[in-house]
């Protein structure tokens, strides 16, 4: 007898000889599916008993199986079944055939990945050829001519000059503040070490019987003199000592600064008649008049004197501080 799957719908045959009762319950060696099988010779006889024993499930072709056993027929089919297999059939041919697009559509992809990746690698491998041709070329040109030269030259000293020239000028005459810092900056990042100066002990130094008073010079008009005594206080000589004078407002906003060495006073004859380098000059001198300025012994005391000229109005206070002072070795 043929025994049909009741879930994949797989046909067997199936020996009658082992069919026993109302039926038997069948395993499918296909899906393993478990169904009851009823008992068909209970209501219809057995026409033929067939020669050769079968085992009970078998998954080979129903045409294997008529070729070795001719003597068998298969039952006829009902309407109802075999409208179950032609639908099977249908679902299984759609699904062949989508499996069949999702083939072609997954094969067509790895073609034009293939494409594009050699696509791509052609790309590569002609960008190398032109860069290495241009290399070449550029390793095979013959020197530049005079007029390249000395156009070239032409571009560089335009560099220079607006590199270098150009700021310097700005930087040491226009704003010389602005070229003091640039020097700063530029010895930091170079790296130049700057020259050993001697200590300064400006802490050392006291200012005493600081006064101040107005003259009239004949060039000038009236001019302010800040004068008193520096001390050093230390327990060595010092030299170089470097004062500050600053005028101030009612609001402490500085009017005007000057700075001189100590050691160079002016008589009251040359602040009336000196013009205004003149008496500049006399007070910037480092060593002093007659190099008191050189040597300050412990204790010693050496005179000095800050002029204003060309006073602001609004001029409040004014200050004395001593900003410089070396030791001497």
């Amino acid at each position: 007898m043929i025994i049909q799957c009741r879930q994949c719908r797989t046909k067997f045959y199936f020996d009658d000889v082992l069919m026993q009762g109302d039926g038997m319950w069948m395993r499918c060696s296909r899906c393993q599916h478990v169904f009851f099988q009823d008992n068909p010779l209970i209501i219809k006889e057995e026409i033929e008993t067939p020669l050769v024993p079968e085992p009970v499930f078998s998954e080979e072709p129903m045409s294997a199986k008529r070729s070795t056993d001719l003597t068998k027929e298969i039952p006829p089919v009902s309407d109802r079944d075999e409208d179950i297999v032609r639908f099977l059939d249908n679902v299984m041919e759609a699904k062949k055939t989508v499996n069949d697009e999702v083939n072609l559509e997954i094969e067509k992809t790895g073609r034009e990945s293939l494409g594009k990746e050699n696509f791509v690698s052609a790309e590569r491998s002609a960008a190398f050829r032109d860069l290495r041709g241009k290399v070449e070329d550029f390793e095979q040109k013959k020197p530049l001519s005079r007029k390249s030269l000395r156009k070239t030259w032409k571009v560089i000293v335009w560099a220079v000059l607006v590199i270098v020239v150009i700021p310097v000028v700005i930087y040491f005459f226009i704003f010389p503040q602005l070229g003091d810092r640039f020097i700063k900056i530029a010895n930091k990042y170079i790296g130049e070490q700057e020259p050993v100066r001697p200590e300064v002990v400006i802490g050392q130094v006291k200012l005493q019987d600081i006064r101040q008073r107005m003259l009239n010079n004949y060039v000038l008009g009236q001019i302010r003199v800040m004068e008193g005594t520096a001390v050093n206080q230390a327990d060595y000589s010092i030299s170089r000592i470097v004062i500050k004078g600053a005028i101030v407002d009612a609001f402490a906003v500085v009017l005007g600064e000057r700075t001189s060495y100590a050691g160079n006073v002016l008589t009251d004859d040359e602040l009336t008649n000196l013009p205004e380098e003149e008496i500049l000059r006399k007070l910037s001198q480092p060593e002093g008049r007659n190099n008191s300025n050189d040597k300050i012994s412990p204790n010693g005391q050496i005179p000095f004197m800050i002029v204003f000229t060309h006073e602001p109005a609004g001029v409040i206070k004014t200050t004395v501080t001593t900003i410089g002072a070396e030791r001497l070795l």
